[in-house]
């Protein structure tokens, strides 16, 4: 029943009981949802309030509206959710590790090329050297969770960087080669992404993602790679320990 003295807006309540009849299976994936008009008389809210219950199902993937036909129960995916720590430097393997699961990286492009003025600047290095610039996909098994566009030095220590290496796990090479990532700057926001990051990460038009522009640095605090870090949001929480 919808509580009108509640401190929780009553949207979100509708969302709520209709998530529970989706969850114990009262509604099934394929079925209707009630429409707009049955759900505003059934709870005796506005039609508006109806519309914002039905909007946050949508945007949560619960439910998906047809045009001409009417809004459906979505066939509910495996949740796969990683929560990645803002107050430490782990990388998504290592988080998908800690899950029983396992990142898989598919290298989409890399070249060698002449830096912005700007990458120079943020890595330290002259202007008009030649980095690396790669581009990235990460995915747990079939589910792409992270898109990833990064500048790399390559003098003095990345010269013999290959696309294995990529593929496999770039934090690997750096050990090999006996080096160490002290950690990362990121600043991070919501943002709508590009043609390229939609279709890599399956996101649809007005779907957000978590954007990250990060700085890595060595263990000796060299910059070594500047990223525009791209998370499927639907796949990923970010968290932060604070002491007062």
């Amino acid at each position: 029943m919808i509580d009108k003295q509640s401190h929780v807006p009553i949207y979100i309540q509708i969302e709520q009981i209709l998530s529970k009849k989706i969850d114990d299976g009262s509604l099934k994936p394929g079925d209707p949802l009630p429409s707009e008009t049955v759900l505003a008389e059934q709870y005796g809210v506005s039609r508006m309030t109806a519309r914002k219950a039905v909007d946050y199902l949508v945007r949560q993937g619960v439910v998906e509206r047809q045009r001409g036909r009417g809004t459906f129960i979505c066939e509910q995916t495996l949740d796969l959710k990683m929560a990645l720590p803002l107050d430490s430097h782990l990388t998504s393997s290592e988080v998908a590790n800690s899950l029983n699961s396992s990142i898989v990286n598919k290298l989409l492009h890399l070249e060698k090329v002449t830096a912005s003025q700007k990458v120079c600047e943020t890595l330290g290095i002259e202007e008009n050297s030649q980095v690396w610039f790669m581009k990235r996909l990460r995915l747990v098994g079939a589910v792409p969770f992270v898109f990833e566009s990064t500048y790399m030095l390559i003098d003095p220590y990345f010269d013999d960087l290959t696309e294995a290496h990529l593929n496999s796990s770039k934090y690997l090479y750096l050990d090999s080669k006996g080096l160490k990532v002290k950690g990362s700057e990121k600043q991070i926001r919501a943002e709508l992404p590009g043609e390229e990051v939609r279709r890599h990460l399956g996101l649809k038009r007005d779907d957000p993602v978590l954007y990250a522009r990060s700085v890595a640095q060595l263990e000796d605090g060299k910059p070594f790679e500047v990223s525009d870090i791209y998370y499927n949001q639907e796949h990923y929480t970010f968290t932060l320990s604070a002491n007062r």
